[in-house]
């Protein structure tokens, strides 16, 4: 999730050649884990910020459950990978009687050693899709993550104009943000999942 809401319509003088909107944005985004499956049920998400150390006030207020990492790209990699399956996929695959299937994309960060045996332990196949078809094939990009974004977009856009329009949103601020945008999925949540499915 990035802090630009995205541009919209705008009143300006007519025949003005580069309007600007007064909001105030960064280039930065925060990566996001979510994991939904088809009876339409999500884990808490897993928050992986850009930084060296995560402080505690980047973490409260958030989702029930959520957890937090960091790594110096913002992006997800093998250690944090891990540590998602460890605390947040592990214990509810190990909840689940018999076959268990993950989906995911085959992003080199997802496979390793550790994982498929933790897989293997909890009679779980790890399916990766085929490259840049995570659009198409993935239940989550087809029917979650697009809602998902568009409420985000709203909601940044109202924080914005309640007083933070020459503020970019920081890591203090967002896990409260996050949390609404999970309340706000709630009511279409399991649906649009499982329409994924």
């Amino acid at each position: 999730l990035t802090d630009n809401p995205g541009n919209r319509k705008i009143i300006c003088k007519r025949g003005t050649k580069y309007p600007e909107r007064k909001m105030n944005t960064s280039k930065t985004s925060t990566s996001l884990m979510y994991c939904g499956n088809a009876a339409g049920e999500v884990l808490p998400p897993f928050i992986v910020y850009k930084a060296k150390n995560v402080w505690s006030l980047w973490t409260e207020g958030g989702p029930k459950g959520a957890r937090y990492d960091c790594t110096p790209s913002g992006w997800f990699d093998g250690r944090t990978f891990e540590e998602w399956f460890d605390s947040l996929m592990l214990p509810a695959l190990r909840k689940q009687e018999g076959k268990k299937i993950v989906i995911g994309d085959n992003l080199s960060s997802h496979i390793s050693e550790n994982v498929i045996e933790k897989c293997k332990e909890t009679n779980t196949a790890f399916i990766c899709l085929p490259p840049n078809s995570t659009h198409l094939c993935q239940p989550l990009d087809v029917a979650f993550f697009g809602p998902m974004k568009k409420k985000w977009r709203a909601l940044l856009t109202d924080w914005k104009r309640k007083g933070k329009k020459n503020s970019v949103m920081t890591k203090d601020v967002f896990p409260k943000q996050l949390r609404k945008l999970h309340d706000a999925m709630q009511e279409n949540q399991a649906a649009n999942l499982m329409s994924g499915f």
